[in-house]
């Protein structure tokens, strides 16, 4: 499995050579965006989604197509298709994910520390991972475990196909679900979740079905190969 990592770059060549490859879609979404910043970051993002897919695929960048399961989980589609992707974005930072035979689920977050980390962990997390995150030391260290709880969490929702609400629910350590996983949550023991390397200021996760080779190759996106 590789995990690609996408960092921002103000580039307006780069954002504009990829606006070029992105479907009406991805176009109006992007144009959603009030800020120049997040359209410009969603842009390098689902663009070079493309251009990796294209290249596991030997295809076009602007000729992959997306199916959407139930709960939005895109996954490439029509001519072009045979691996499973995943995006995730946050801040400054994308990340890809792309496995040629299962299902995978990345997320990247950004450590926050200005935010309530314990009240969040309160409202979605089982009570023993929100007692955890408040007995880290200090704002900064909550929000450190918070988002490495959440990134986990959301990885191996992803993975699944699921609704967040899902797996924030589930307790998540290195490695998969706990055994005592509550019995409507029984489809998480079907997943491995493992942390990833991030950039400073940034946690990430994977999950892949508990039979998948757990091997990751970790690359750096600088952008689209020459023809």
């Amino acid at each position: 499995m590789q995990v690609w990592l996408v960092a921002d770059r103000r580039s307006d060549p780069l954002v504009a050579e990829l606006l070029g490859v992105l479907d009406d879609e991805e176009r109006r979404r992007a144009d959603a965006y009030r800020s120049a910043d997040d359209r410009r970051r969603f842009v390098l993002a689902h663009g070079a989604l493309r251009h990796i897919v294209a290249g596991a695929l030997g295809a076009p960048p602007g000729g992959i197509r997306w199916a959407r399961g139930p709960h939005g989980k895109p996954e490439p589609a029509g001519r072009w298709r045979g691996v499973h992707v995943n995006l995730s974005h946050s801040g400054e930072v994308a990340m890809v994910a792309l496995c040629p035979s299962h299902p995978v689920g990345v997320d990247v977050q950004q450590v926050l520390p200005r935010l309530d980390a314990v009240a969040m962990a309160r409202r979605w997390f089982p009570p023993q991972e929100a007692a955890a995150v408040l007995a880290a030391p200090g704002p900064e260290a909550r929000a450190n475990r918070f988002a490495r709880l959440w990134a986990r969490k959301e990885a191996l929702t992803k993975a699944h196909g699921g609704r967040l609400a899902e797996g924030l629910r589930v307790a998540v350590p290195p490695g998969g679900p706990p055994p005592d996983t509550p019995a409507a949550d029984a489809w998480a023991h079907g997943y491995r979740v493992h942390d990833i390397p991030a950039p400073a200021g940034y946690r990430a996760a994977v999950a892949l079905p508990a039979g998948a080779d757990p091997a990751i190759t970790h690359h750096d996106w600088s952008g689209p190969a020459p023809p």
